[in-house]
């Protein structure tokens, strides 16, 4: 794992879940499975309890997903999974392949996942295994990420609840 002091050339993604945000200095080549890494010694080193909202912890970093905003510029839009699953696709010569999977690409750094630096992500912990499909991601609740985005309103009240009526 690289060290914690960013260089130059460093990256700080900004991790989220609930209302916690947590940002980390990465490598734009760095494995995701070291910056899950990362993350899960963040999390433990700000919660001796060894809970986040609640939810335990985990040790091993693939039991931590994570999620791209569906719209970067409205991260209230929602998210959607990082990772990629491995499917089979026809060629047009008739022969298959493989795409996607923990090796493809987009699965094994930031830059391969064409994010840039100060780019946003959601985080949340797999269910236990029985609750898992073939391809090891959650059936229930897939797509559901929880993270809260405050809005002008939650940071400022509204005009109306100041009083600016003349």
């Amino acid at each position: 794992m690289p060290s914690n002091d960013p260089g130059p050339l460093s990256w700080t993604l900004r991790f989220k879940h609930h209302k916690t945000t947590i940002l980390l200095f990465v490598e734009p080549l760095q494995s995701f499975h070291s910056i899950k890494m990362g993350l899960i010694q963040a999390l433990n080193a700000t919660r001796p309890d060894g809970k986040l909202d609640g939810l335990a912890i985990p040790s091993d970093p693939e039991e931590v997903l994570l999620g791209l905003p569906r719209n970067p510029h409205d991260l209230g839009e929602g998210w959607v999974a990082l990772e990629i699953p491995e499917v089979e696709i026809l060629e047009e010569d008739g022969g298959k392949r493989k795409i996607g999977g923990k090796q493809g690409i987009l699965n094994t750094s930031p830059q391969g996942a064409k994010l840039k630096d100060g780019a946003v992500l959601a985080f949340k912990f797999r269910r236990n295994v029985a609750d898992m499909d073939a391809h090891g991601m959650a059936l229930e609740d897939e797509e559901q990420w929880d993270v809260l985005v405050p809005s002008y309103e939650d940071e400022y009240g509204s005009q109306a609840e100041e009083g600016g009526s003349s």
